[in-house]
């Protein structure tokens, strides 16, 4: 029997609660989830001593280890860093607030700024996407608005068949309830959202000729989520799914090339070749999982299973006379610590801006400014530690970096191919890092329960 009966929506959301089957759906999506990313490391854990390991990732629906579990917030900055090591954190913040063409989204950034035709996605690649809403010809900010929403939630409001994980073919069918998207649209978005603006009227094909979405689908792309507004996360990497399938690759233990473990954030997703190395979110995700598989833990994500903002920092904020900091930021999805959904508006009684607010004495011009200040998680659970004794695996890939632009890290290529003309393998001279420490908060069996049942956050 597992710790959890059943896998609750991100933040425990409720939009999923009238709709018969729905909540079950969600439960099979997740538990799928879990399930394809364990099956993907079958075969890869080696035990200590030889023979087949011990897979250290499993499915809180279906496995108890037993004993306290220990859980780990693991946070990060949501300022897509990325875009902060390609062009510098003052063309950085103009390109964040900016949408690009889908047909550009590439390993590595462009170093022009990409044009083209839509369908649109937002670079913001830290599991944390905003929208700014500008005021006419003025262009002052209005409003900005977060979101941490993964797309599956909402293509599961849909409904229809919702992807696990395409190289095995998995899915799960949702029920779904069109009008209750569309509701929540208006809601959230704009009164003028029409539900024939959701879907895919044409296949979305990318530049290598591979379908992104299918007509007749749900369309995460809809100009209500991306040039009109915002409702959830629609940059590519950005998905539930994705997260779930991070977190089992990074507990298999890693030996570089001189046999010595990799635990250094980027060295280490090099070396595993999951996720991106230039971001804020994987390497450090990536390294707080392995620092618990390296305990010799069981880990995996408890319920709720989510991408959440944890907090956004308002120290150094100033506002004009009359209007309160605190004020200008509402929680509007979600809860205290497990935010989905964030607005950064000031009072419109007040007669002022956003672009009248300022950070650090600066007056706040970009959407880009404010994501500085705010912190992303997810969380990470770990039991039995110590318990499992596996040997670490050799590195199957290495990143690349341009020699005349250091500071940016290419996608891992595998081990057996050559190095890029004009690149240079990085970290190939560098020895294992110190282990990082692992700051642990141990929570009880009972207050598992708790949260799993009780359907609110603790």
């Amino acid at each position: 029997m597992g710790l959890v009966e059943r896998f609750d929506p991100p933040a425990f959301l409720s939009d999923y609660d009238n709709i018969p089957g729905q909540r079950e759906a969600w439960h099979k999506f997740i538990s799928e989830c879990f399930r394809a990313s364990i099956n993907a490391q079958n075969g890869l854990v080696l035990a200590s001593g030889g023979g087949p390991g011990t897979v250290q990732y499993y499915n809180p629906a279906e496995y108890d280890p037993g004993g306290v579990l220990v859980q780990q917030p693991i946070v990060w900055n949501a300022f897509p860093k990325e875009l902060l090591r390609c062009f510098g954190r003052t063309r950085a913040l103009r390109e964040a607030d900016r949408l690009w063409p889908l047909n550009a989204y590439r390993a590595r950034l462009p170093r022009t700024t990409p044009e083209g035709p839509g369908p649109f996605y937002r670079p913001q690649t830290e599991y944390c996407e905003w929208h700014v809403k500008r005021a006419g010809d003025s262009q002052k900010i209005c409003r900005v608005t977060f979101t941490s929403e993964p797309p599956e939630y909402w293509q599961g409001l849909f409904g229809g068949s919702v992807d696990v994980d395409t190289d095995q073919g998995i899915a799960v069918l949702f029920p779904g309830d069109k009008q209750r998207l569309l509701d929540l649209y208006r809601e959230l978005v704009s009164a003028e959202v029409e539900l024939e603006d959701l879907i895919c009227h044409e296949d979305i094909i990318l530049a290598d000729g591979s379908t992104y979405l299918a007509k007749g689908q749900y369309n995460p792309l809809n100009k209500w989520n991306t040039t009109d507004g915002i409702a959830h996360l629609c940059a590519p990497p950005n998905s539930i799914s994705a997260e779930v399938r991070l977190g089992a690759d990074a507990t298999i233990l890693r030996n570089s090339r001189r046999g010595q473990a990799v635990v250094e954030p980027e060295a280490l997703i090099c070396c595993a070749a999951y996720g991106g190395p230039d971001r804020n979110s994987d390497p450090t995700i990536g390294a707080a999982v392995n620092a618990l598989a390296r305990l010799g833990a069981m880990v995996t994500l408890p319920n709720p299973v989510g991408l959440y903002m944890d907090h956004i920092d308002l120290s150094g904020w100033t506002a004009p006379p009359g209007v309160e900091v605190g004020e200008c930021v509402r929680i509007v999805r979600g809860s205290v610590q497990m935010v989905e959904r964030l607005v950064v508006e000031v009072p419109p009684e007040s007669g002022y801006t956003v672009s009248d607010l300022k950070i650090g004495g600066e007056t706040i011009e970009y959407g880009a400014q404010i994501a500085e200040c705010i912190t992303v998680k997810l969380v990470g659970a770990a039991a039995k530690i110590g318990a499992v004794k596996n040997d670490p695996i050799n590195c199957v890939a290495r990143c690349c970096i341009d020699t005349n632009d250091p500071a940016f890290l290419d996608r891992a290529v595998g081990l057996s191919k050559p190095t890029p003309p004009g690149m240079k393998d990085a970290f190939s001279d560098r020895a294992a890092a110190p282990a990082m420490g692992v700051s642990l908060v141990q929570t009880t069996k009972s207050t598992r329960y708790a949260h799993a049942y009780h359907g609110r956050a603790k």
